[in-house]
């Protein structure tokens, strides 16, 4: 039997890398578990940081593939995918040149906005399956024009599947408390996101290294700060804190779901945390993320903070100060996770190989 040809193409921009990670996680995920089976190609933006190292077959542009409609058309003509991912991604013209070559179109959405996208009239009978990344508390309803536009015409419904997480095993866990000497419960991770957010013209993660200084001289932790991939300049060099530069996604979920709190920005971090049960503190550092804090702080596991080492530091001690932190963890122990993961995996397998 001949392989089953799978097309990754997410959003690809310089500044953001979590649609990346995310096809590059499942892409992996798939391999792994139908070795031999699947040929798995992806589409990026040449210019981001992450491009010229992902493991599998890639085409690169010069732009995202929104504004290469005509080349992202071409290769899907001559890919003839079986199946195409679009995370976050996907003019219609690229989703009919996926229709006529036969392939299932996969939409993944992670806000109203795009979840919106998905929606649009041009999308009729293009989607298969329509998968939104949130839980049901942390995006809004949809809207009674959308409900109608799905009652009256052949548009795939969006399916709130929760936070994408592929939790780590038992084994990855130790290991990467054994590489950076470290012991459950005993430290504190940081993360501005990819590392090129910048706010009123300072850099996030600069200041959530402070915050990081400020945080270990107050509470004893030991404490671990991720740049991200977009930090462009060198680490910080002292002997207070583990700087490292970037992560994949298993090592760095094996060490957010062991850490005894996080400081995160409100992006798909946050909800990471949520699913592995991490008390956070979590700030706002673009625009689109002050609703999702709010949404999150309802959970009671989520403390919001402002952008300013001070206010940090203070919501950080305040969390893991009992009662407070017990607290926190009895709100988890009531607490619905539902995660996509699974059911994105399942689901794209299903779509490859039918009932396989």
């Amino acid at each position: 039997m001949s392989k089953k040809r799978l097309l990754f193409i997410p959003v690809s921009s310089p500044e953001g890398i979590g649609e990346y990670m995310r096809s590059l996680l499942l892409a992996q995920t798939l391999e792994n578990e139908c070795p031999g089976d699947i040929n798995i190609h992806f589409i990026l933006n040449k210019h981001t940081a992450y491009a010229r190292c992902c493991p599998f077959e890639t085409t690169l542009l010069e732009r995202s593939a929104t504004k290469e409609t005509k080349a992202v058309c071409q290769f899907i003509e001559q890919y003839k995918p079986d199946v195409v991912v679009f995370d976050c991604a996907g003019r219609a013209e690229h989703m009919k040149a996926a229709k006529k070559v036969g392939a299932k179109v996969v939409f993944i959405s992670q806000h109203e906005k795009k979840r919106a996208k998905g929606l649009k009239l041009n999308r009729i009978g293009l989607i298969d399956v329509h998968w939104v990344i949130q839980p049901d508390y942390c995006i809004e309803p949809l809207t009674w024009l959308e409900k109608l536009k799905l009652n009256t015409f052949a548009l795939a419904p969006p399916h709130n599947v929760g936070p994408y997480t592929a939790f780590a095993s038992e084994q990855q866990k130790q290991q990467v408390l054994n590489d950076y000497d470290l012991t459950k419960n005993e430290y504190f991770i940081v993360n501005a996101g990819s590392g090129g957010h910048t706010l009123n013209g300072q850099n996030c993660a600069d200041i959530y290294f402070q915050a990081a200084l400020a945080i270990t001289q107050r509470t004893s932790l030991k404490g671990v700060v991720v740049f991200g991939p977009n930090y462009t300049k060198p680490l910080p060099q002292t002997d207070e804190l583990i700087c490292i530069p970037s992560q994949q996604g298993s090592e760095f979920l094996a060490l957010l779901s062991q850490a005894k709190v996080a400081l995160l920005s409100a992006g798909d971090t946050l909800l990471q945390a949520i699913a592995v049960q991490t008390p956070t503190v979590a700030c706002a550092i673009s625009k689109d993320q002050s609703n999702r804090i709010a949404r999150c702080v309802t959970t009671g596991v989520v403390t919001k903070a402002e952008l300013d080492i001070l206010d940090i530091t203070n919501k950080v001690n305040e969390i893991i100060t009992e009662p407070n932190y017990q607290n926190i963890l009895s709100n988890y122990a009531l607490f619905a996770n539902v995660h996509s993961f699974g059911v994105i995996n399942q689901g794209v397998k299903a779509l490859l190989f039918g009932s396989k």
